[in-house]
């Protein structure tokens, strides 16, 4: 049977010139191109919803607290660190941004930081946590490190492993642990912004 009997007729805009009371073959399903009403309902309904503004900022509250619980065992780290910071003479400050994190600052990590493993360094992230020097902390730093609390809410328990492994994988290539990382490589992206 030919595709014109069984389909009946098109036109030349591809409508169907199939008298209304032929039925249409019994393996076919609906017409190409439609959906069943309440389908279509329900998907403007949820752009409609989606584009709420309660909902979205209900819905941002909600990942950060998902990404703070992901990263609780480096923040907890974090907060045993910061606690020698904050007993000498260092103090903390809430930061809110695309991410929550505590920013802790004091002699104490002046001294850590500068006597870091891997070389001196201005700041570091560990979890929501952000161990910084008291004087040379720069907006470019703190986004740096915002990246890295970022990275930690997606990672969560395996990103100091998944850092590791980045860098070894540089090393092994031949090129430079830290600048070569690919968290370090984002995090740099992300001072630009």
């Amino acid at each position: 049977m030919s595709d014109n009997l069984r389909n009946g007729f098109r036109s030349d805009r591809g409508e169907s010139l199939r008298p209304s009371g032929m039925p249409r073959h019994e393996n076919q399903g609906p017409p190409r191109g439609s959906q069943p009403l309440s389908s279509q309902r329900m998907r403007f309904r949820l752009r409609q919803f989606s584009r709420h503004r309660l909902l979205r900022r209900s819905l941002s509250w909600i990942g950060t607290l998902l990404g703070i619980v992901w990263a609780l065992p480096l923040t907890i780290v974090g907060l045993l660190f910061a606690l020698p910071v904050l007993a000498w003479r260092g103090h903390a400050q809430f930061i809110r941004g695309h991410t929550a994190a505590l920013l802790v600052r004091g002699p104490f990590a002046d001294a850590v930081l500068s006597r870091h493993p891997f070389g001196a360094m201005t700041a570091m992230a560990l979890g929501h946590v952000i161990i910084a020097e008291q004087q040379g902390l720069s907006s470019r730093v703190l986004m740096h490190e915002l990246a890295h609390v970022r990275q930690a809410e997606r990672w969560g328990i395996a990103f100091p492993f998944a850092y590791l492994a980045s860098s070894a994988w540089a090393g092994i290539r031949g090129r430079d642990a830290y600048w070569h990382n690919r968290f370090e490589i984002a995090a740099r992206k992300a001072e630009k912004h």
